[in-house]
């Protein structure tokens, strides 16, 4: 669906979209908590909806109304039974809001991620370098035993605070938003996690074999959302 907000398009977009171009959200927790209240209102005409697939800005508006849901909402049931999560992240300001603490150390991480994903989502990046642009990967952290990711340290964090439903977290380990994408990750329960890695950029995968997998993970959110 169309976000509600005029916007211009992101870095790159232009090149293979159209305008009009939209957000769900400008950067400040006025606008963001608006856009909940949009996407609730939108649910409430047109659903229920099982699920929620995102990309990118989409994941950090959907998520954080998770949050908040969780903690001002537990006993009611989520908007959502499942959500899949592609390049997504997380708000700073609404986790703060929310009470999480965020470092100065994650708050570097995210200023960084974000200018590197300007420089190599450009057009000028795209038009010179292509695919390459990316530039190296991350190595997972997901699956090492670490309390401190990117700047958060999880020991923390209470699991009644996380992300309860069903979750599918799609990132690509030459993201520079990859920081993000794997701290959103730790915000949702890792018991009804599934992560994959699609090993390219801050992009929607398109080969064949990741959407292959893809289609495995959208299998799996349906089983999960028979037994929510």
């Amino acid at each position: 669906m169309d976000a509600p907000y005029p916007s211009t398009p992101a870095a790159g977009i232009d090149l293979f979209y159209s305008p009009p171009y939209y957000s769900f959200y400008d950067p400040n927790l006025a606008s963001i908590k608006n856009g909940h209240k949009w996407l609730l209102d939108y649910i409430d005409k047109h659903g229920p909806y099982d699920g929620v697939m995102n990309f990118s800005q989409g994941c950090a508006l959907s998520s954080s109304l998770l949050l908040y849901h969780q903690k001002f909402h537990p006993e009611k049931p989520p908007p959502f039974k499942v959500a899949m999560f592609i390049c997504g992240g997380v708000v700073h300001s609404a986790l703060e809001d929310l009470g999480f603490e965020v470092t100065e150390a994650a708050r570097a991480i995210e200023e960084t991620s974000r200018v590197q994903l300007m420089a190599r989502a450009s057009t000028e990046a795209i038009l010179k370098d292509g695919t390459d642009r990316w530039g190296v990967g991350f190595d997972s952290l997901l699956q090492k035993d670490k309390s401190d990711i990117f700047g958060f340290n999880f020991n923390k964090v209470p699991k009644e605070s996380l992300i309860q439903i069903p979750t599918v977290h799609i990132y690509g380990a030459k993201d520079p938003r990859y920081p993000s994408s794997i701290t959103l990750a730790h915000f949702c329960e890792g018991s009804v996690r599934r992560t994959y890695d699609h090993g390219g950029g801050h992009d929607i995968p398109r080969l064949s074999d990741v959407s292959i997998e893809i289609a495995e993970l959208v299998k799996w959110c349906g089983m999960m959302v028979d037994r929510v």
